[in-house]
């Protein structure tokens, strides 16, 4: 049955999706709104084919998500409507490019080549994304629309994480997604946006940036209710600094009165949750320390070993029937399927190699970079959302140090996603561009050179 919905889904909606998007801006801007919001709805919205959910890898198999496809469409419409505003090589294309290509390398060289190809598929996925989202901004779409998508997945997260822990009883929520880890890596990237970008907007009023700052607190509670240690301290740090800068740049009584209300909020969440959250740092099982541990020495065993490592999505493979890299395991000797690597960046090098993860950090630093530079004092409120998304991709990338999770689909997409935000809102900020309730002004701008084009 599920694959007869899809089948229907690609056959007949996405056409139906294009052809409202080229007729109507703002259907055309609700689909933009759809494409924030639908990851959220995790292994509810997709379907794999030649699915392998034995495997302990991060992907097992070739996944198809409703966010592909409303991508799929949007893009199908920006290129029947909007052709002449593309930007066919946005910044950093060039170096995602290179990635691919080491990542093929890899792939070619694993024991099992389909569970490589499972992450190559996941690849072409998120650049399609990415592709997307800036070019989504670069014809025009209204960035309320990306607004309300945001406070949608945070509104549903939250809501789900309220009803797991209080009417189930569960006391670490995992919300829509599989396991708990995942609500955190997936909310730190939009977390700051609530709480800095709406203040900051003078296109938002009063109603609006109060639905976005309890979104915010949702999204806090979301993150607590996991009762992981890295995701809360990040969230905490991500959320003050988010509110500090707002008032900072922007200071104002709305401003002023929502920070009270956080540090109100904050307070009596952090009574209420005291003797859990200290509990949790306390009494967390040194087990699982050792465990991530043995994994990471595994991981950089096989770095050592192989130039362009093991094999794309072969870590667990490889583990599970290499004895050389299992002879120091003592806390999971007993699992007949070894786990992956909980260090992004470790896993990265075992299975690609070290080439690989040097570029996978330089992309990264890259894109923090340029939202950096172009947000570096936040007087409009394109510079405002770009500056949020500085502080939530370092929040995003500093998990990385302790979990894989960002090679989750919900993750993975909110990753590019968030990418295809720095990247078309530094465009807008370069060329001057400011978005009105009434429309676009267009200032005198200089061209943009050196965000669209792959190699700068």
């Amino acid at each position: 049955m599920k694959y007869l919905a899809f089948a229907m889904a690609l056959v007949c909606g996405v056409p139906v999706m294009t052809v409202a998007a080229v007729m109507h801006e703002r259907l055309r801007g609700l689909l933009v709104t759809l494409l924030f919001f639908s990851p959220a709805l995790g292994v509810r919205a997709s379907i794999n084919f030649l699915s392998m959910e034995n495997y302990r890898g991060p992907e097992r198999g070739f996944e198809v998500t409703v966010t592909d496809l409303v991508a799929l469409a949007l893009v199908a419409s920006m290129l029947v409507s909007h052709a002449s505003k593309l930007k066919w090589w946005p910044y950093n294309t060039l170096w995602l490019l290179a990635g691919f290509a080491l990542a093929l390398v890899s792939s070619a060289q694993a024991p099992e080549p389909l569970f490589s190809a499972f992450t190559l598929w996941k690849f072409v996925r998120m650049y399609l994304i990415f592709w997307c989202v800036v070019n989504c901004l670069a014809t025009g779409v209204d960035l309320r629309y990306v607004w309300l998508g945001i406070v949608m997945l945070g509104l549903y997260v939250g809501v789900l994480a309220v009803q797991q822990k209080y009417l189930y009883g569960l006391s670490r929520v995992h919300g829509p997604f599989d396991h708990s880890n995942t609500i955190p890596i997936y909310l730190h990237t939009v977390l700051p946006v609530m709480f800095l970008w709406p203040l900051c907007d003078k296109r938002f009023n009063k109603w609006e940036v109060s639905v976005s700052v309890v979104t915010g607190m949702l999204m806090l509670f979301a993150i607590q209710a996991t009762q992981s240690r890295l995701g809360l301290v990040l969230a905490g740090v991500a959320a003050t600094s988010s509110l500090a800068l707002a008032t900072w740049q922007h200071p104002s009584r709305q401003a002023f009165g929502w920070v009270a209300v956080f540090l109100l909020a904050g307070a009596l969440g952090a009574l209420k949750a005291a003797d859990t959250i200290i509990n949790r740092f306390l009494t967390a099982p040194e087990a699982s320390e050792e465990a991530r541990d043995e994994f990471n020495v595994a991981a950089a065993d096989m770095a050592a070993d192989h130039w362009f490592g093991v094999g794309l999505n072969s870590f667990s493979q490889v583990l599970t029937t290499t004895e050389r890299y299992r002879k120091h395991i003592r806390v999971m000797a007993n699992e007949e399927h070894a786990g992956v690597a909980h260090h992004i960046y470790w896993l990265t090098a075992a299975e690609t190699g070290y080439p690989a993860l040097w570029l996978y950090v330089w992309v990264i630093l890259r894109f923090l970079w340029l939202a950096f530079r172009r947000s570096w004092w936040a007087v409009t409120g394109e510079q405002a959302f770009l500056r949020a998304l500085f502080v939530g991709t370092c929040a995003l990338h500093l998990t990385g140090l302790f979990e894989w999770a960002i090679r989750i689909s919900p993750a993975s997409y909110q990753f590019a996603l968030s990418s295809g935000l720095i990247v078309g809102l530094a465009v807008l900020v370069k060329a001057g561009r400011v978005w009105t309730p009434e429309g676009e002004v267009e200032a005198e701008a200089e061209e943009p050179d050196g965000l669209e084009c792959a190699p700068c």
